[in-house]
């Protein structure tokens, strides 16, 4: 959900020169959360085809002393968009809509950007992050507690208190409402700032609202809500068992607690524009995910046609669109991260959460790292995290010539 270009270094690509034999890994890694402010995350590496290393470390609740397993659910930010791009390679192969459809062709109200109204905002745009819709302030508004809370400032730094406060005044509506607000000129929190000065196509910049648009308008095409069209489709198909949606959706005796970098615990929240950050999942669950997406992009029978997962991971943008004249780093397709070193994914912050899914198409190597603690530009935990993220750069090294 939030921007973490503190994280994205991290992730550039899997290699590196040192070696790290298996029995050495768990060890490592428990040596680092030892010493780090975590309280508790996990870890898989994997092929298409074979889990090559999964496990838990640290608390899923520090106060309980329950163990964090692969098996325990949390947030996982916004790794929650490849869904939405599954959903949209879905429905194009359905023929409910194409990347060139025009979005007021869809929806029930009108989305245009005020200094171009006659530059329709096309589909592909939204899932390029090229639509020229902005988040603004008004985007905090969808963070929302499961349940009416009671704050107490001394349990929480200033700045915690001050951001959960925000949270707290925050009332649940449907997601229809919230786009209107935020997009229609009738809307609660309408500006013409909430779109980029240029036009639609023009320029990337990441896009929640925009993201969560594009999920409204699959459910409107396909007329089945997003939760229940990507549970028929992505979700029951790859067995992800412990996934959903919702609070309600899950077992509750397996979710995580989650808490800031100080350690303080966060209250249970969910997004309004939930298609864009809400999705709740395990280690166990996302790895299958991931798997599944890897099989299907290397030809076997899948949640897509092997077509339809290309073309979602091809790159899109031009250097122009990026607001540069060098040369693209990391490139974008329809919500997937992409790479000229063929590191492909997506990762996702949130309070009291981080998460990173990778894999390289070159080597056919993909690895998930789940966190139930805010990282927010906390140097200790933004170095516990690269410690761990080398860690497993460094076992994918050793093992590639072995898979």
């Amino acid at each position: 959900m939030r921007t973490i270009s503190s994280i994205l270094c991290l992730v550039v690509s899997f290699y590196i020169n040192a070696q790290t034999p298996l029995d050495q890994l768990d060890k490592k890694i428990d040596s680092i959360y030892e010493t780090s402010k975590i309280a508790g995350f996990g870890v898989s590496i994997m092929t298409p085809d074979k889990i090559l290393y999964k496990k838990g470390f640290g608390y899923a609740d520090i106060e309980t002393k329950r163990k964090y397993t692969v098996n325990t659910i949390q947030n996982i930010g916004s790794v929650s968009k490849t869904f939405i791009g599954i959903a949209l390679m879905k429905a194009i192969e359905q023929g409910k809509l194409s990347e060139g459809t025009p979005i007021n062709n869809i929806l029930p109200f009108k989305v245009q950007h005020p200094k171009f109204p006659e530059t329709p905002i096309l589909v592909k745009h939204l899932a390029t992050h090229t639509s020229s819709i902005l988040d603004t302030d008004a985007y905090e508004k969808s963070y929302v507690f499961e349940e009416e809370v009671e704050l107490k400032e001394e349990n929480f730094t200033k700045k915690e208190y001050k951001e959960l406060k925000a949270m707290g005044v925050n009332k649940k509506c449907s997601l229809e409402n919230f786009l209107k607000n935020h997009l229609t000129t009738d809307g609660d929190w309408y500006n013409k700032s909430n779109f980029l000065k240029q036009k639609p196509g023009d320029r990337y910049e990441y896009s929640n609202v925009g993201s969560a648009l594009l999920a409204y308008i699959i459910e409107l095409a396909t007329n089945t809500s997003f939760a229940e069209y990507t549970q028929q489709h992505i979700l029951n198909p790859l067995e992800m068992k412990d996934s959903g949606w919702s609070y309600q959706s899950i077992d509750k005796t397996k979710y995580a607690s989650i808490y800031t970098e100080s350690g303080n615990k966060i209250p249970r929240y969910q997004l309004i524009t939930y298609p864009d950050g809400g999705f709740r999942s395990t280690i166990e669950d996302l790895s299958i995910y991931l798997q599944g997406l890897m099989r299907g992009y290397y030809g076997e029978e899948s949640v897509l046609q092997t077509s339809s997962f290309q073309d979602m991971m091809s790159p899109k943008l031009t250097k122009e669109q990026y607001k540069t004249k060098k040369e693209i780093k990391d490139n974008y397709g329809f919500f997937w991260e992409v790479s000229p070193s063929g590191k492909m994914g997506h990762n996702g912050s949130d309070p009291g959460v981080l998460t990173l899914m990778y894999f390289n198409k070159n080597d056919k190597v993909g690895a998930v790292f789940f966190m139930n603690t805010g990282i927010n530009d906390d140097k200790d935990v933004i170095n516990s995290v690269r410690s761990i993220w080398m860690l497993i750069k460094q076992y994918k090294k050793d093992h590639i010539n072995n898979i």
